[in-house]
């Protein structure tokens, strides 16, 4: 697992920490306990909780102990260490900065919209007409013109020269058949006042 610089553990060990800072737990406790914190949106599976907990252990995050069950299969019940708590606090403050960042990146970028649904050749042919049009016109771009949206999203001023990606794929998906793929995308600067001229 990748981890962003400044943190300790990734996110899958961050939420093993969190729940055995509750209390100890054994390990098909710990997934259950996951599976209700996440209500069916993630299912964590053996082959990711168990090597992370092996993980927590050598780092010395947490501690394990076997309990022997003599009609049942045995139990290895873990619990977190100081130092698994010194690490977890450290993570969540780690966390808590970075949902900061998210939070102002979403506020300073107002909305996403995006779409994605099957088009005619010839209804695709009509946007980028419209798109080709506003362009020229260098007038506003209305959204709702060219794909469906219930929100009123115009964008103004589409100044120039604008910033223009492209990128063209394609995937094999059989002997016979390929898949292709093209995103484009537009960027542009909001006018200055100096660029906008007399109102």
């Amino acid at each position: 697992m990748i981890k962003q610089k400044g943190m300790k553990v990734g996110a899958v060990s961050l939420w093993l920490l969190l729940l055995l800072a509750e209390r100890p737990m054994y390990g098909y406790e710990i997934i259950k306990e996951l599976e209700k914190k996440f209500a069916g949106y993630w299912k964590p599976q053996t082959g990711t909780i168990y090597p992370a907990l092996e993980k927590l252990e050598k780092n010395k995050s947490v501690t394990s102990k076997v309990e022997f069950r003599d009609r049942a299969l045995d139990r290895r019940h873990y619990a977190i260490t100081e130092k698994g708590q010194r690490e977890l606090a450290d993570s969540m403050m780690h966390w808590s900065k970075m949902a900061e960042v998210i939070e102002t990146h979403w506020e300073t970028h107002q909305a996403v919209f995006r779409h994605k649904s099957e088009i005619s050749k010839n209804d695709l042919s009509k946007i980028f007409m419209y798109l080709a049009k506003s362009l020229q016109e260098k007038s506003s771009l209305e959204i709702g013109k060219i794909l469906p949206t219930t929100k009123k999203i115009v964008i103004k001023n589409l100044s120039d020269p604008l910033e223009f990606k492209f990128l063209y794929a394609k995937e094999k998906t059989s002997e016979n058949s390929d898949k292709y793929e093209i995103h484009i995308e537009m960027e542009w600067p909001p006018q200055t006042s100096k660029d906008a001229g007399p109102t």
